[in-house]
């Protein structure tokens, strides 16, 4: 099992993250950019369990924020944060896999973006960036699916299935990071290496 330091973990996210957030042309504040790095170098340690209980918890994310929402909630504000925190990684770093469940991406979008908009106005510290998030919480989401995209293609089993989703949805940012690889899709043809 291959270990890796915190700071090289936040440090490829980083780039990864910035170099999706400007390729899609979003207009990220550095603090926002670096709650989503921190949020993804978190998600993906094994030593973080906050971060992956509230990817790993199998309830519905309506539900949950549901009762995030319920006065009854001992914690509101973290349970809200998990859920929004979720949503933005289903919807955005793990969409493939997200999408196994035949969710549609607006799920992710709604549900994020309202736990984070509701967060934005209950955090003094963090409002900021949970407003800007829950403004663009699509366009964050799609710079997560990038980097997730990015990640996925680093096997020739996720080239192969990268492939396989540009030849059914033609996705332009798909079919960019496939050209990065240096695969030819040629409009009507079969694609090939170069």
């Amino acid at each position: 099992m291959a270990v890796i330091a915190r700071a090289s973990l936040v440090e490829y996210f980083k780039v990864q993250v910035e170099a999706a957030l400007a390729s899609q042309q979003v207009p990220a504040s550095e603090d926002t950019a670096h709650y989503v790095v921190q949020l993804l170098a978190d998600s993906v340690r094994q030593d973080m369990p906050g971060r992956a209980a509230a990817l790993l918890d199998p309830r519905p994310l309506a539900l949950r924020l549901a009762d995030a929402l319920d006065e009854r909630c001992p914690a509101p504000g973290r349970a809200l944060r998990d859920v929004a925190d979720a949503a933005l990684l289903l919807g955005g770093y793990f969409k493939a896999r997200a999408s196994v469940h035949g969710l549609p991406s607006t799920y992710y979008h709604r549900l994020g973006g309202f736990a984070y908009g509701t967060l934005g106005h209950e955090s003094q510290v963090l409002a900021p960036i949970f407003s800007d998030l829950a403004a663009r919480f699509g366009q964050y989401a799609e710079a997560l699916g990038e980097v997730g995209q990015r990640a996925g293609m680093q096997t020739p089993s996720g080239l192969v299935r990268a492939l396989e989703q540009w030849q059914q949805s033609r996705d332009r940012v798909t079919e960019r990071l496939l050209v990065e690889r240096g695969m030819v899709l040629p409009r009507g043809g079969r694609p090939r290496l170069q």
